[in-house]
């Protein structure tokens, strides 16, 4: 298994930011499911990716597909009562690190209370 990966898989086990420090270039790119215009570099990026492990409930991943340094991590997680499948796309660039992340989460309404969770979360933090 790829390093980054590995690691990847250590982030979502302990929660440990500093995992996101090493893995993740400076320049990554952060694809939301909630808007179109991806987030760019690294502080957002820790940012999202540790707080929404902390909105996910029984997450775990189902299925791995892996073509050289792209990967599609299938996942399966609860928001409260709802039940989601999603997808993260991980594009780990010549620098060795992730520099693309993007997450897909179906259906609709696990997005939905997904989105006003992280909303209500990240309002918090700006208080």
């Amino acid at each position: 298994m790829n390093e980054i990966l590995s690691r990847w898989h250590q982030f979502v086990e302990t929660q440990n930011a500093d995992i996101l420090e090493e893995i993740l270039a400076d320049e990554v790119k952060f694809h939301s499911p909630f808007v179109w215009k991806p987030k760019d570099g690294k502080k957002i990026t820790i940012q999202i990716l540790t707080m929404v492990t902390t909105v996910f409930e029984d997450f775990h991943y189902v299925r791995e597909i892996i073509d050289g340094q792209n990967f599609a991590l299938e996942f399966q997680a609860r928001v409260g009562d709802l039940t989601l499948r999603g997808v993260d796309l991980i594009k780990i660039g010549e620098n060795g690190k992730i520099i693309d992340f993007e997450v897909m989460v179906r259906p609709a309404n696990a997005l939905q209370a997904l989105g006003m969770e992280m909303g209500r979360r990240l309002q918090s933090l700006e208080s």
